[in-house]
């Protein structure tokens, strides 16, 4: 909740935690969302339509490795709009936290499917990295810097394949954000590092 005070001139904000600030300072601070563990992360692919040009500016500027992540986007936005009814326009992605020894493959996609529509692929990854840049992260960063989540994520591939994404903190060997490993599905397979990583839709 935000309390506006003073004059219509000179109008304040106070924040829930007390802070006092210009009420137009707040109306210039991006509200941002964070990837974290065991949140809900909104992906909202309107926004990412509208920044299109700014988010292409900023792949560009970033490199060989920023201008091959900005061909994965074009392919993956062009499946997701070939295929309305598997990709909404705004969804929620969910990171496990790990918290046992092993789980096979199979269970690490029921997990999925227990809190959400089920398993992210390589298409919904693609959109929670376009996300972070329209929400300030920088591309140099998602293609080049060790991943600070704890764990890396198992995805699904569309072609039923399944793979890993980004890298884990946890880890000796860690991974930029924005890498992706394809493997074959082994449903017996044991993943004793790896994480569930899910989507949801979300009703306007």
């Amino acid at each position: 909740m935000v309390m506006v005070l003073g004059s219509k001139k000179e109008m304040q904000a106070q924040l829930t935690n007390g802070r006092i600030m210009p009420l137009k300072d707040l109306i210039m601070e991006p509200l941002v969302s964070k990837l974290k563990v065991g949140k809900w992360f909104r992906i909202d692919r309107n926004v990412i339509d509208e920044n299109r040009d700014e988010n292409y500016r900023k792949c560009i500027e970033a490199g060989p490795k920023g201008k091959a992540l900005w061909g994965r986007f074009e392919k993956s936005n062009k499946i997701a709009d070939e295929n309305p009814d598997q990709y909404p326009r705004v969804m929620e992605v969910y990171i496990f936290k790990h918290d046992w020894d092993y789980k096979n493959e199979q269970e690490i996609r029921d997990r999925c499917e227990q809190v959400g529509e089920g398993m992210c692929d390589e298409v919904i990854c693609d959109f929670e990295l376009q996300m972070r840049i329209c929400n300030g992260e920088a591309v140099k960063n998602l293609v080049e810097k060790d991943d600070k989540l704890p764990n890396v994520r198992v995805i699904t591939f569309r072609d039923g394949g399944i793979g890993y994404f980004g890298g884990g903190d946890d880890l000796i060997m860690s991974y930029p954000p924005a890498y992706l490993r394809r493997l074959s599905y082994f449903p017996n397979h044991l993943c004793d590092i790896h994480v569930p990583y899910a989507f949801r839709k979300v009703v306007s």
